[in-house]
């Protein structure tokens, strides 16, 4: 009777511990079939092919642990016939065979155990990583974005023209001048210059009290080289609003090409004021600084323009002009090396840097730099290498003359 109900617990056991076998057979494949369809809804989402084969790789661990889960189960059926026999014809040894086998089962579970604990959290990091990846990509996305919107932005900035309509009533003679004022505006973008400024007229004359109309104005009598009827145009738009940052940095442009330096620098100046990220008011600032020779305080500026604005090719070869005038070199040269990754068909940047470059006595670089710049821009090139003092230690070497010759002849 008692090897019978040895029998009876070691059946009641084996068939326990292969329900058990099975319901954590179910558990994996339901666990990984759901961490599955997640992954692939991510992987879809991201449609990264490197993920893909992550998945992929993952998809490999699943199945090692189910052959694990079956080959346990297998194991433990050959174990039972094998106790059945021995069972069978040494009841003696009985006891000791239900120990083993029971110590056999328990040692299988813990490894199983383990490895499902070992494949959920190697399935949770690796998901936890796609999440990432996927926050890098949306990030990616929206910097894209973000950039596309500052080029946006710089490109009604190099027009400077302002597109917004005057609110208010919407009568029909306040139609018409936005009507002339659109016009204008398209004349402008033209290149229609004078008819321009006739449309801004008419719409001024329906409607004086339109800022933007008048700031518009200003910039093609800028093109036309009519500085001073422009500094006018642009006082009107401030009369009208005060905290127009476009317009005192566009009247601060007409100043300095009257030379009116110092009072340039305040109307750049005022326009930080209103707008202290003004990456262009800042630039500017600096170039009326260098021109009446402070060229620290025109490095500061330029330090302010390039910190709102990394990738300004233009503030970085003006600082790099101003580090030079100062002598030093080393740091000039590495603000025109900015410019030109920044924007590689920069000549102004590779003339300067050739400039640099012959200061310093490195006359090969030098001449290298030259002849980018030439390649780049024959004809001015040519004529500022003539009469530029700082090439006047290579003036008279052979490649030098080769390339003035150069460019005279392309």
């Amino acid at each position: 009777m008692k090897i019978i109900n040895l029998i009876l617990t070691l059946l009641l056991s084996l068939g326990e511990s292969a329900a058990y076998s099975q319901t954590q057979n179910y558990y994996i494949n339901h666990k990984i079939n759901h961490n599955y369809q997640q992954k692939k809804s991510l992987i879809l989402l991201t449609q990264n092919q490197e993920q893909i084969q992550e998945f992929k790789l993952r998809e490999e661990v699943r199945d090692r642990v189910r052959e694990e889960v079956d080959y346990t189960f297998r194991h433990a059926t050959s174990l039972l016939s094998v106790f059945l026999i021995v069972l069978t014809f040494f009841p003696a040894s009985a006891a000791i065979w239900i120990w083993f086998l029971q110590a056999k089962l328990a040692n299988k579970i813990d490894i199983t155990e383990q490895e499902i604990d070992s494949f959920k959290y190697d399935t949770i990091s690796q998901l936890k990583e796609i999440v990432g990846d996927a926050q890098i990509i949306l990030n990616e996305l929206k910097e894209q974005s973000h950039k596309a919107d500052e080029k946006i932005e710089q490109l009604q900035k190099d027009t400077l023209i302002q597109y917004s309509t005057v609110q208010g009533d919407n009568s029909e003679p306040l139609m018409m001048a936005n009507d002339y004022a659109k016009q204008a505006d398209k004349f402008f973008l033209a290149g229609r210059l004078k008819e321009a400024i006739n449309s801004y007229n008419q719409a001024l004359k329906i409607y004086p009290e339109m800022a933007d109309v008048w700031n518009n104005r200003g910039v093609v009598l800028t093109r036309l080289k009519m500085f001073d009827e422009a500094i006018s145009s642009y006082d009107q738009a401030l009369q009208i609003r005060a905290d127009y940052a476009d317009a005192w940095n566009n009247r601060g442009v007409s100043l300095i090409e009257l030379q009116h330096y110092q009072e340039a620098i305040n109307s750049f100046e005022q326009g930080i004021k209103v707008k202290p990220d003004y990456a262009d008011a800042w630039n500017n600032r600096g170039v009326c600084l260098a021109k009446i020779q402070k060229y620290q305080e025109a490095v500061k500026s330029y330090n302010q323009a390039i910190a709102i604005k990394n990738d300004y090719s233009d503030a970085w070869n003006n600082r790099g002009v101003s580090l030079m005038k100062l002598g030093i070199y080393g740091e000039a040269i590495a603000c025109f090396d900015n410019a030109i990754k920044i924007k590689p068909d920069f000549f102004s940047a590779w003339y300067n840097q050739a400039r640099c470059y012959s200061l310093k006595g490195e006359v090969e670089v030098a001449l290298k730099s030259l002849e980018k710049a030439i390649s780049l821009n024959n004809g001015n090139c040519q004529e500022m290498a003539k009469n530029e003092p700082d090439f006047e230690h290579i003036l008279d070497n052979e490649l030098f003359q080769k390339l003035i010759q150069y460019s005279a002849t392309r």
